[in-house]
C-alpha cells in the first residue's frame, strides 16, 4: 500500500508566508510550473502585507494583489494550464480565503462574504474550518451568510462520516442496521472500486439483492459477519476486506502458534513458534487433515471462501498458510500429521498460547563477504533505521541480499528511502490513478469511468548520501510480499539495480479507503489502482522474479534456504 505526501488538492494559505523574491510581473508565455511559482511568490508577498503588524494601507495594497492574481488566474492562458495542474488551480481558494479575511479586517461585509461564497461554491472542505476561525472573521461571526458557509465546509464530514450507521458492539442487531452495513460496503465499492475489471462477470447489484436475504436471516452479530467476510472476496481484491468487532477476535482469528504453507502441493508444517509444540511438531511435516477433513480440502471449504485475495499465489497462501488454522479459542484443532517416515498421527493442538515469532529485521555477511538484510515490514521508519544501522557493514560488502518475503506493506516512503542508498539516480515508483466517474455522461445515457492520476506521476524520490553501495544486489520475494512491499519491488526493477529471486509477489497494492461498520466492525476498499510506467500491470498477477525458486519439503525438514542460495550464488557470477 502506498502512503506517501500527495499534491492535495488544495493548500488554504494555511502554512506560514514563503519568503518571497522581487517577481513583479506576471510571467509571459511561461509554463505550468513557472506560473505556479510565481502565484506562490505572489501570494506570499501579499499575505507578509496582511499580517498582524499591517496598516489600513497595507491591508489595501495586499487585497489588491489578491485581486490582481486572481485575475491573472483567470486568464484563458492561466485558467488552461490550472485545469490540469491542480495545485495552480488550488490558488482559487488560497488566494480567494485570505482575501476574504483581509476585506473583513477592513470592515468591507459585503465582499468578504461574497468572496466567501464563491469559495463555498468551488469546494466543501472541513479543513477550512481552522481558517475560518482565524481573528480577521470575528466581524463576520454573527452573519448569517457567514455560518452558512461554516456549516457547509463541514457538510464532508456529515455526509461521509456514518455514525448512526457505525453503531457500538453488541451480540445482536437489528435489521435496520444489517442492512445499512451492507448496503454502505456495496456502495462505496460501487462509486470507488478501482478493480471491477478484475472480476467483469460479477453483476454487483444482484450480488447486493442476494446479500440482503442472507444479511437480514443472520441471528447474531457473528452470524452477520460469518457472511459479510464473504462478501468482499468477491470482488478478488487483497487490499479490500471485512472485518468482524475485535469482540469476535478469539470467535474468529485465533490461531495455534504455528504456521503452515502450500508446498510441492501439500500442507505442510513451515513453522512452529512455541517450545512445548516444537517438541510435538516439526517443519517439514504434512498436514494430512484437519478436523477430520483432507486438509486441501479443509482449505477450500472452509477458510478459501472468507479470503480476499488478488491472485491465486496469494489466495493459496493466505488459505493454507496465514488463515488455515484460524477458529475459536475455545475450540482445538486436531490435526492428522505425517512425518518425513510415511508414518502418521494424531496431534490435538490449542488455539493459544506465547509464541516466539521470526525477527523483523535480521542483518548478517554471509560467506564471500555478501551482505544479507531481512526487512519485514514497512510500517514505520524501524525498517529504514534497521537498513541505515546496517550500512557500514554493506558498504563494505562485495555484494547485497534484500530479503522482502515476508514484508507485509506500510509506506511505500520507506522502501524508497532504502533504495536511495543502493543509487545516486532518482528512485522512481509505480504510477497511480482513481475512479473519475462522470456522473454528467451518466445522466445523458453514457455513462463512463476516466481515470485520472492521483499524484504527479513520474515525480522521483531522491537523497543526497556520501556513500552508496555499487555493488551487485538480489532482492527475494514470494506471495507475501505485498502492499509497499510490492512498490519497493517495482521501485527496485525500474532503478535497474539487481535481479528478483524466489516467487512472485502477491499482487495487490493501492490505498484503501476504510469504513466503520454496524456493531463495531470495519471494512476497507481499494480506491487506488497501480501499475508500472508503461502502463504494464502487476495488481492481479504479481510481479514475476528475474530467478525463480520455490522452497521444497526437503529444504524445510533440513532448515535449508534454496531461494537465499540462489541469490548468493548468482551474485558471486557478478
Amino acid at each position: 500500500m502506498q502512503i506517501k505526501p500527495l499534491a492535495m488538492l488544495m493548500m488554504f494559505a494555511l502554512a506560514a508566508p514563503l519568503a518571497y523574491a522581487d517577481a513583479k510581473a506576471p510571467p509571459s508565455e511561461a509554463g505550468t510550473a513557472a506560473i505556479y511559482k510565481y502565484m506562490r511568490t505572489q501570494r506570499s508577498e501579499a499575505q507578509n502585507l496582511s499580517g498582524d503588524a499591517a496598516t489600513k494601507d497595507d491591508l489595501q495594497r495586499a487585497a489588491a494583489k489578491y485581486q490582481d492574481l486572481l485575475a491573472y488566474l483567470a486568464t484563458a492562458q492561466v485558467a488552461e494550464r490550472a485545469s490540469g495542474y491542480k495545485p495552480l488551480y488550488a490558488e482559487n481558494v488560497n488566494l480567494r480565503v485570505p482575501l476574504a479575511g483581509t476585506y473583513a479586517r477592513l470592515g468591507m461585509k459585503e465582499e468578504a462574504l461574497s468572496t466567501l461564497e464563491q469559495v463555498r461554491g468551488m469546494l466543501w472542505l472541513p479543513a477550512l474550518a481552522s481558517a475560518l476561525a482565524r481573528p480577521e472573521f470575528n466581524s463576520l461571526r454573527d452573519e448569517p451568510r457567514f455560518k452558512a458557509v461554516q456549516q457547509t465546509m463541514a457538510l464532508p464530514e456529515r455526509l461521509y462520516k456514518t455514525p448512526a450507521i457505525a453503531t457500538p458492539y453488541k451480540p445482536v442487531l437489528t435489521v435496520e442496521e444489517k442492512v445499512a452495513g451492507l448496503s454502505l460496503f456495496w456502495a462505496e465499492a460501487r462509486s470507488s472500486f478501482v478493480h471491477f475489471d478484475h472480476v467483469p462477470e460479477l453483476a454487483w447489484d444482484q450480488v447486493y439483492m442476494d446479500y440482503l436475504s442472507k444479511v437480514i436471516a443472520a441471528p447474531t452479530t457473528h452470524d452477520y459477519y460469518r457472511i459479510m467476510m464473504q462478501l468482499a472476496p468477491l470482488l478478488q481484491d487483497g487490499h479490500t476486506n471485512v472485518y468482524p468487532p475485535a469482540e469476535l477476535s478469539d470467535e474468529i482469528y485465533a490461531r495455534p502458534p504455528m504456521r503452515t504453507a502450500l508446498v510441492e502441493g501439500k500442507v505442510l508444517v513451515e513453522w512452529v513458534g512455541n517450545p512445548g509444540l516444537k517438541a510435538r511438531l516439526h517443519a517439514g511435516e504434512e498436514v494430512v487433515a484437519i478436523d477430520g477433513e483432507p486438509a486441501l480440502e479443509y482449505g477450500r471449504r472452509h477458510v478459501e471462501p472468507f479470503v480476499s485475495a488478488s491472485t491465486p499465489q496469494d489466495r493459496a497462501m493466505r488459505t493454507y498458510s496465514y488463515e488455515l488454522l484460524m477458529g475459536a479459542a475455545s475450540k482445538p484443532v486436531k490435526l492428522r500429521v505425517r512425518a518425513a517416515d510415511g508414518a502418521e498421527r494424531d496431534e490435538v493442538v490449542d488455539r493459544s498460547g506465547s509464541y516466539q515469532g521470526h525477527p523483523r529485521f535480521v542483518f548478517k555477511t554471509l560467506p564471500g563477504d555478501i551482505a544479507y538484510i531481512s526487512i519485514d515490514h514497512f510500517e514505520n521508519d524501524e525498517s529504514v533505521k534497521a537498513f541505515e544501522k546496517a550500512i557500514p557493514d554493506i558498504l563494505k560488502a562485495k555484494g547485497l541480499v534484500i530479503d522482502v518475503r515476508r514484508n507485509g506493506g506500510g509506506s511505500s516512503e520507506y522502501g524508497e528511502r532504502i533504495l536511495s542508498w543502493l543509487s545516486r539516480q532518482p528512485i522512481g515508483s509505480a504510477y497511480s490513478y482513481r475512479r473519475d466517474d462522470d456522473v454528467y455522461m451518466r445522466a445523458q445515457g453514457s455513462p463512463a469511468v476516466i481515470w485520472t492520476p492521483v499524484r504527479s506521476n513520474g515525480e522521483t524520490y531522491k537523497a543526497q548520501h556520501k556513500d552508496v553501495f555499487n555493488g551487485p544486489v538480489a532482492v527475494l520475494t514470494s506471495a507475501q510480499t505485498f502492499s509497499a512491499a510490492e512498490d519497493f519491488t517495482v521501485s527496485f526493477r525500474m532503478l535497474k539495480r539487481g535481479i528478483i529471486v524466489g516467487e512472485a509477489t502477491g499482487g495487490s497494492t493501492g490505498q484503501p479507503l476504510f469504513l466503520k461498520l454496524p456493531g463495531g466492525g470495519s471494512a476497507r476498499i481499494c480506491i487506488k489502482r497501480d501499475v508500472f510506467p508503461d502502463g504494464t500491470a502487476f495488481v492481479g498477477k504479481g510481479i514475476a522474479p528475474d530467478v525463480e525458486v520455490h522452497p521444497t519439503a526437503a529444504s524445510l525438514r533440513s532448515g535449508a534456504d534454496p531461494v537465499l542460495d540462489r541469490a548468493v550464488a548468482e551474485l558471486r557470477k557478478q
